[in-house]
């Protein structure tokens, strides 16, 4: 439970998604795949987050599409976008994001 001044919050159904977002690289990856609300292919996000390993990126991406949060779309080439849910995560990210990038 976490307790607002509305009230209180069970994040039990949040507890996977909650528990992907957490690992190291997930905000990048979804920051990343909402730029310009286009497909991204593997090579795409790995030139485009820094310090990340091509094994790294396999892992996180195969566990948010697992979540939910990114759909895999197979063909040519494959790519990745965001779900309903990984776009609405991350529009609310996003004021976190900035906040962090002025204050630190």
């Amino acid at each position: 439970m976490i307790r607002t001044e509305d009230g209180e919050i069970c994040i039990d159904p949040a507890t996977p998604v909650l528990h992907v977002m957490g690992k190291k690289y997930a905000i990048f990856i979804l920051s990343v795949l909402g730029n310009d609300n286009t497909r991204k292919n593997f090579n795409d996000l790995l030139k485009a987050i820094p310090g990340i390993s091509s094994t790294m990126l396999s892992a996180r991406l195969h566990e948010m599409v697992g979540a939910g949060l990114i759909e895999r779309h197979d063909g040519d080439i494959v790519t990745y976008e965001l779900t309903e849910m990984g776009r609405e995560i991350r529009r609310r990210l996003l004021p976190l994001i900035e906040y962090l990038a002025n204050a630190v």
